[in-house]
């Protein structure tokens, strides 16, 4: 085949990943929304009973109810198991290739942790370019963050929104896209799971997490990527949330800054000490430049692309 028909055929190859998450964000907003129109049904059918007719939806309790997001995060998980077949999902996506040892998953989880800091600098300078705009971040983080006080939000954030986006971005994406390269399968798994976040607040941090989470799936297995992802929304964005909310302000700055300034000082320092191993492991596999050009200029890469940013706009103007 010549150069024409090789991108022509990447193309097809790798269209339905970004059909597919567009897709899934489709279906998660309309599981979603029904979700929250039972709830207001059902908030009203009480009212009428009650003789209150003054009654008026809670929006913060709407916004806690991820019961939408659960069916979703089903209904999606049932259709790439029946599409990919078993043998996929058992041989590549479950498939282990190293033990894991001690020191190296110390190492990631710090890498992880640390890229927190990092976003939270991000954040910093995104708040003085909305306050351009008379805006500010806490308004977007209201509108992107879910209210974890609620049984079925706890439940989605901490415990199936890890399990389903390692299987549908490190499981489904990066094991698709693994016969062209590990390298490039990971760079592109992040970048794809960067951008479904849908907002500038957690896209960057995403897309850096997921980096290391496809190398950990790629060079052990998806197992670790679920553990280290869980432990980051169940302990770090649960948990820790918690415990600093109940501690003076000052405290709890101080405790927040020990554990993830620590974290990234930790990160650049693994980083730096192992430069020459991973100098080498970027040197070790050559990455093809038609993928990453087929990659980004499919169809569906575009349609997710532009989905994604139309959201990421509306957060910031809404």
């Amino acid at each position: 085949m010549d150069d024409k028909q090789i991108n022509k055929w990447l193309r097809r190859r790798f269209r339905p990943l970004g059909w597919s998450l567009a897709g899934y964000y489709v279906l998660m907003n309309l599981m979603v929304s029904l979700a929250m129109l039972g709830d207001v049904i059902m908030g009203y059918l009480r009212a009428l009973a009650s003789h209150d007719f003054g009654f008026v939806p809670d929006m913060d309790a709407l916004a806690g109810n991820a019961w939408g997001y659960l069916a979703a995060i089903a209904v999606a998980l049932t259709v790439l198991y029946a599409w990919k077949g078993g043998d996929f999902w058992r041989e590549e996506v479950f498939a282990r290739e190293k033990p894991m040892k001690a020191g190296t998953l110390a190492c990631l989880v710090c890498l992880c942790v640390g890229a927190q800091m990092v976003n939270s600098l991000w954040i910093g300078l995104l708040e003085e370019i909305m306050n351009i705009f008379d805006r500010s971040t806490v308004d977007m983080l209201e509108q992107v963050s879910g209210q974890s006080d609620t049984v079925s939000m706890f439940l989605y954030s901490a415990l199936a929104a890890p399990i389903a986006e390692e299987l549908i971005f490190r499981g489904f994406i990066l094991r698709s896209l693994r016969p062209y390269g590990k390298r490039f399968a990971i760079f592109a798994s992040a970048f794809l799971f960067g951008l479904f976040h849908g907002n500038l607040l957690q896209a960057p941090y995403a897309f850096l997490v997921g980096l290391a989470l496809g190398y950990v799936t790629v060079e052990y297995s998806i197992g670790w990527a679920v553990g280290i992802h869980m432990f980051n929304n169940l302990v770090l964005a649960d948990l820790l949330t918690r415990l600093l909310d109940q501690l003076p302000e000052m405290m709890a700055y101080r405790l927040d800054l020990l554990i993830f300034g620590g974290c990234l000082a930790a990160g650049l320092a693994i980083l730096i000490l192992r430069r020459t191993q991973i100098r080498a492991y970027q040197q070790s596999e050559w990455v093809d430049r038609r993928c990453l050009k087929c990659f980004f200029t499919n169809s569906g890469t575009i349609v997710l692309t532009l989905l994604m940013a139309a959201n990421m706009l509306l957060l910031f103007f809404l």
